[in-house]
């Protein structure tokens, strides 16, 4: 069984990453510098970062399970 994905094996830059995520890639670098963890976690030990696209997409599936419904802040109404 061969993948055909041309993306397989190659490690995604920040415009790959930026595509990806809906983000802008000036966006995804101020992120890299100073929120790194509100990124997946890039592959360490490279001078310009870049992320295993698996990585990624197992870090969005880990970070929607965990989304729980935001509540609204603010004083109740009466009804």
């Amino acid at each position: 069984m061969t993948n055909t994905d041309p993306s397989h094996g190659k490690l995604w830059t920040i415009r790959e990453l930026a595509a990806f995520l809906g983000y802008t890639e000036s966006t995804v670098q101020t992120l890299v510098s100073k929120k790194p963890s509100g990124l997946p976690p890039r592959v360490a030990a490279l001078y310009r970062p870049r992320w295993d696209p698996d990585v990624v997409r197992a870090w969005i599936a880990e970070q929607s399970r965990g989304a729980e419904p935001v509540r609204r802040a603010g004083r109740r109404r009466a009804i």
